[in-house]
Parts: structure tokens; sequence; C-alpha cells
């Protein structure tokens, strides 16, 4: 909720859509919803992480920076979960080599590291691979005859459960969207632009993790900026006062319409997903505004919109590749990497001139 600029509380829907809404006042608000990896049609987020925290932020006015990175893993079970589960990155750090489908290792040729690479790279390779028809697998059965299943319990489970032995065969695996580098826009103690809004976690963009986030350290988001947001909160309003009971019955809410959102992950996958270029981004943007068009009356789907709006709209923008962003049009990086703030007004307005353009390409167009 918002008033003259300021962020003044939460309101809340009822679960039944019956019924006015109800505004729970508060002098700060702290966002901490998760990212946006549940955009794309192959990811390794839970399905309540689709990019609904910035989202909200960014139609409440808030500045989103650093959109386009979002970071692929490498080598996520292919074995069609939803979310797909992780082979760990510490089966490759213990000597597991990625195959082709005639069993010949392709990062050697990719990357000097190999197999231990930056997970951009690997992530490119693995789709690649995929792209042109293959069938990139991870084979760990070396190590398994080395460490024994017990070393990767959790994985082995995983594996026994969609039928496959890792100690005895290959598995299948494909790039998942994993974390997103991009969000909220913050200074060091979660402050956001919008007075009255702090955001912690993944849903904000400290600028810590840069174009790539390394290994873990998306605790550093979760533990260490979310307390420095709580001390900052604190520092700024002093002691809470008492509060009144809130005489309500909290349900979750209904889902977003199923449709609309699958269709919104394959378009994230299919045009602005481990490689991209100018014409899949453009394509997707138009794709998104048609979805959105068809789905007026569903809040959390249009929280969604916003985001995928402003990860591809950012990635158009970012001519060049960096970190966890590749262009195939841009493929090396500018001379200077500077972070990019974009409102959802701005980025909604380059949205609308490339649906006219693609609805009426002359520059003689009526509409």
């Amino acid at each position: 909720a918002r008033r003259a600029g300021r962020v003044i509380g939460v309101t809340l829907r009822p679960a039944d859509g019956a019924g006015a809404p109800v505004t729970l006042a508060a002098p700060a608000v702290l966002l901490a919803g998760g990212g946006a990896a549940g955009l794309y049609a192959v990811t390794t987020n839970p399905p309540r992480i689709r990019g609904e925290a910035a989202g909200m932020a960014a139609r409440a006015g808030a500045a989103i920076v650093d959109a386009e990175f979002v970071q692929f893993h490498p080598t996520a079970l292919d074995v069609g979960a939803d979310p797909a589960p992780l082979a760990t990155e510490a089966l490759r750090g213990e000597g597991a080599t990625l195959i082709d489908a005639a069993g010949a290792r392709f990062m050697p040729a990719a990357h000097p590291d190999a197999e231990l690479a930056p997970r951009d790279v690997v992530a490119r390779a693995v789709f690649a691979e995929w792209r042109d028809g293959g069938r990139p697998m991870l084979d760990a059965r070396a190590v398994f005859a080395r460490r024994g299943r017990a070393a990767f319990p959790a994985l082995d489970a995983t594996c026994a459960r969609h039928g496959i032995d890792p100690a005895h065969a290959p598995i299948p695996v494909a790039p998942a969207t994993h974390y997103h580098m991009g969000g909220v826009a913050t200074d060091a103690a979660g402050r956001s632009g919008l007075p009255g809004l702090w955001v912690c976690g993944e849903a904000a963009a400290t600028g810590l993790h840069g174009a790539n986030r390394l290994a873990s350290n998306g605790l550093l988001e979760a533990l260490v900026f979310a307390r420095f947001a709580a001390d900052d909160i604190a520092a700024t309003l002093g002691p809470a006062p008492e509060a009144g009971e809130v005489a309500l019955r909290f349900a979750p809410a209904a889902p977003p319409p199923a449709a609309p959102v699958a269709a919104l992950r394959q378009v994230m996958s299919a045009h602005a997903g481990v490689v991209r270029d100018a014409e899949g981004l453009r394509t997707a943007l138009a794709e998104i505004a048609r979805l959105e068009a068809a789905a007026p009356d569903a809040p959390a789907f249009a929280n969604m919109t916003a985001t995928a709006t402003l990860i591809a709209a950012s990635a158009l923008l970012r001519r060049e590749s960096r970190g966890a962003h590749y262009r195939a049009d841009f493929p090396r990086p500018a001379a200077r990497g500077a972070r990019r703030w974009l409102t959802l007004t701005e980025a909604l307005a380059l949205r609308s001139e490339i649906v006219k353009e693609t609805r009426c390409p002359s520059p003689d167009c009526p509409i």
C-alpha cells in the first residue's frame, strides 16, 4: 500500500475474491519474497518463486537493477521434473565429466578449465549440446566407483527415483534457472528507493553478486543483508509501539491461472534464456504483453509479467555479454559494464514500442 509516494503497509485481498481488501498499516515493510528463476520452464526453484516480489515492488514504483542477470545452473537433472533436481557441482570437482550422446567430452573445447569453468560457460556449452539435438550427460561413474554412494546420498536417491543409477550410467542434464542476481535496487542496508520499503534476500539487488553469483553467496543476501536491513529498520523507527491484534483468518492466495503461467515460462526460456539476441528478446516482450492482456484480473500474474518484462527489456538494452547475460549478437563485453537501473514504466514504454512495430512495421502505421 502506498500514499504520497511512501509505502505505508500491506494490502491483503480476500482469498475467495469476495469482500473488500484490508490494509495492514506499518511504518516499515520488509519485502523478502525470493527471486525470479521460476519464470523459466526449467528451474531449480519451487513454484512460489516466480518473480512476484520484484514485480510487486516495481508496480509500486521501485527501481529494478541488474534484471538481465539470471544465473543458470548447468547440471540440473533432465528428467522432466518441476522443479528440476540438481546434480551438485561437487561431482565435477571430484572429476565427473560432461559428455555427449557418443560419450565424448565437450567441455575441453569450450574452456581451458573444462568442467571446472565458471557456471555461465558450462551452462552455455550444455545448452549448445541440447540445442543442437544432442543429449548432454554428466558422467560420474568413476567418482561413484572411487567414493561410493554414501558420498552423494541425495543425488543417488534422486537419480534412483527417476530410474537412473549414477554408478553405472551417465546422468542426463540440462541448464536450469537457479538464481536472479537482479532485483529491487537497494543500498547495503536494504533500503529501496521507495520510502518505507526495505528489501532483502534474492528479491533485492545490492550489487553484491555483480553479473555472476559465486556458489553459496546467496546466503549473504539471505542472512547477512537481512540482518543489516532489520538493524536499519530498528534504528530508523526506534522502539516498536504496541500493535493491536488483527482479527483475520489468513489463507493461501488463489494460484495464478495455470495456462498463462506455463506459456510465460516457455516464452522466457525460448527467448530470454541462456543465449539471447535482439530478435528473441523483442519477441519475448511482445509475447509477454499478449499474455498479460489476456489475463487482466490476475494480480499475481501481473507481478510475474512485470518482472519478466524488466528482465527482457534490460537484456535487450544491454548490448554486450557479461557474466550470466550472454548475447549471441554481442558476444563480447563492452569496455565499461555499468549497472542498469530500470523502472517498470520505462520497461513498459520499450515494450509498447516493440508491440506497435510488431503489429505494423511501417513508419506510417496509423496506430
